[in-house]
């Protein structure tokens, strides 16, 4: 993995995701960067702790829930736009699900500092990503019963 720092056009794609202007999240953000993940690489590992979140910038993620030992279910695919890493963060957790870069990949890193400042100055979108969590960990807990 290597970084870089964000670009307008990664705060485009962020502000779209949290339907904030880019402006907001420029105020906010201050530690922002952008990991540049190869095909294969662990972006977070389950049963870690958790840092930092990301919003996907570029390429596609799988998903992945451990289900012995040496094996592991993919339980859902993410691309640009979508959130993740953020259940650690509002539920006090361990990684519940490895995430795993598809192809080249690009992610917004934001360390949970920036994240706790971001939600508290917008209640709104604390509340949808909560939401967003508690279905995350519902269909989590669904796939480990099939």
């Amino acid at each position: 993995m290597t970084e870089r720092k964000a670009e307008h056009a990664d705060l485009k794609v962020l502000a779209k995701t949290f339907s904030l202007l880019a402006s907001e999240l420029e105020e906010t953000l201050h530690s922002l960067n952008v990991c540049v993940f190869e095909p294969g690489a662990v972006v977070l590992k389950e049963g870690e702790t958790g840092t930092s979140v990301y919003v996907a910038l570029k390429g596609k993620f799988s998903v992945r829930k451990s289900r012995w030992i040496f094996s592991s279910k993919e339980v859902a695919r993410l691309g640009p736009g979508d959130l993740f890493g953020e259940i650690g963060f509002l539920v006090p957790t361990t990684r519940s699900a490895s995430i795993i870069a598809e192809g080249p990949c690009e992610a917004a890193r934001i360390v949970l500092a920036d994240f706790k400042e971001l939600l508290a100055r917008h209640c709104e979108l604390q509340a949808r990503i909560e939401e967003m969590a508690r279905r995350r960990l519902y269909s989590l807990a669904a796939s480990d019963q099939a």
